[in-house]
């Protein structure tokens, strides 16, 4: 069978209301290659793989007879999902410590505005 999935992606993108730009995102990688991937009628499967997660559409279906992701076991998924669960995690403490940097430097720079205002009198 035949099947065009850079197309088939496309269309579910269309579909859901998916930029390219937020699959882009999603994927951390250009908007130039995720539309490379849109324009290609074949892919890596663990690329296929991401692509699906995160349009919750399995595009696997179009080579394995309808049957959703089959080959996976039940082992690998739940480790999947684990290791999913602590990336998010690092990637919430990383965006508080970013947020806390934030606001140490306007602090700083309000410290600095202060006493560059008393220096002057």
């Amino acid at each position: 069978m035949s099947v065009h999935i850079g197309l088939m992606i496309w269309k579910e993108m269309k579909q859901q209301g998916v930029t390219v730009s937020s699959l882009a995102d999603n994927l951390a990688i250009s908007k130039t290659k995720t539309q490379e991937i849109i324009n290609s009628a074949s892919l890596d499967i663990s690329l296929l793989v991401s692509i699906s997660e995160i349009l919750n559409y399995n595009f696997l279906a179009y080579y394995e007879n309808g049957q959703l992701f089959s080959n996976l076991s039940h082992e690998e998924k739940r480790k999947s999902q684990e290791e999913i669960k602590r990336l998010k995690m690092l990637i919430s403490e990383k965006n508080k410590a970013i947020e806390l940097k934030e606001k140490m430097i306007q602090n700083l720079s309000h410290t600095v505005s202060i006493l560059e205002k008393g220096q002057m009198y």
